[in-house]
C-alpha cells in the first residue's frame, strides 16, 4: 500500500473530518503527517473514567463518537466544566509538560477515541510546521474558552448564572435535561429560590420552553446577551 493510500485510510478511520492537527495542510503535508502518526483505537463504554485526574499526559485524544464530560477536581466535588461529543478532542493542554492535569474525563455514553502519543506529536510538529501552528491556534482558542468559564462562574447576578447554566447544558440543538438540579446549581453558587425566579423570568420572556425537567432554549442570542 503506498504512503498516500496509508495516509487516506488512516485519516477517514481515525480522525475526525474537521480534525485540528490536519486543517488547512496541503496533500502533500496531510499525507506526511498522517503517515508519521500512529493512532490507536480505542472504545468505551457509558459512566467509563476515560482519564483519571492525576493521570500523567502525554496523550491526545480525538472523539470519534459518543460523548465524555470534563470535571475540574480537587474541591469537595468535582465541579461539570465541559461537554464534549464526537469531532471534539481533548489533553492538548497536558502534552509537553511534567504537570498532571487535575482534570477527570467521564463517558456520558458508549463510544470511541484514537489516541495519539505525545512522541509521535513531537515527530510530526519538527517535520511540519503547519501541523504545529493548528496546535499553537487550538490551545490559544481553549485559553479564550477558559478564561470566558471563569467569567461565567463569577457571574453576579442569578439571570447570570442560570444563564450559564443552560448554556452550559443545552447541545447544539438547544436542548438541556436537567437531571440533578440541586448539583447543577450548587456548582454556580446559586440558590434553588434564585434559579426558578430566574427561570420563571426567562419563560415569561420566551427565552426558554419548559416541559418537566427538559429545556429548549428558543431565543440564544438573548440568553446569551445575558452575559454581555
Amino acid at each position: 500500500m503506498s504512503i498516500s493510500e496509508t495516509a487516506k485510510e488512516i485519516g477517514s478511520s481515525f480522525f475526525p473530518v474537521d480534525c485540528f492537527l490536519l486543517s488547512g495542510l496541503t496533500k502533500s503535508e496531510r499525507e506526511n503527517a498522517l503517515a508519521i502518526l500512529r493512532p490507536e483505537r480505542s472504545a468505551f463504554s457509558e459512566g467509563d473514567v476515560v482519564v483519571r485526574a492525576g493521570e500523567a499526559g502525554g496523550r491526545l485524544f480525538f472523539l470519534l463518537a459518543g460523548r465524555v464530560s470534563v470535571y475540574r477536581t480537587g474541591g469537595e466535588k468535582p465541579v461539570l466544566i465541559n461537554r464534549l461529543r464526537a469531532g471534539d478532542s481533548f489533553g492538548a493542554a497536558s502534552l509537553f509538560t511534567s504537570e498532571c492535569a487535575p482534570t477527570e474525563i467521564v463517558a456520558e455514553t458508549d463510544g470511541r477515541m484514537t489516541v495519539v502519543r505525545e512522541t509521535d506529536l513531537a515527530r510530526l510538529f519538527s517535520a511540519c510546521p503547519a501541523a504545529s501552528l493548528n496546535y499553537i491556534r487550538f490551545l490559544s482558542e481553549k485559553l479564550v474558552f477558559l478564561n470566558r468559564r471563569v467569567r461565567d462562574f463569577s457571574a453576579a447576578t442569578s439571570d447570570e448564572k442560570t444563564a450559564c447554566l443552560l448554556l452550559n447544558e443545552a447541545d447544539e440543538n438547544g436542548s438541556a435535561t436537567l437531571k440533578n438540579v440541586t448539583s447543577l446549581i450548587r456548582t454556580m453558587n446559586l440558590s434553588r429560590a434564585s434559579f426558578y425566579r430566574s427561570l420563571s423570568s426567562f419563560l415569561t420572556r420566551g427565552i426558554i420552553s419548559k416541559d418537566g425537567n427538559q429545556i429548549q432554549i428558543i431565543k440564544g442570542k438573548e440568553l446569551k446577551g445575558i452575559l454581555s
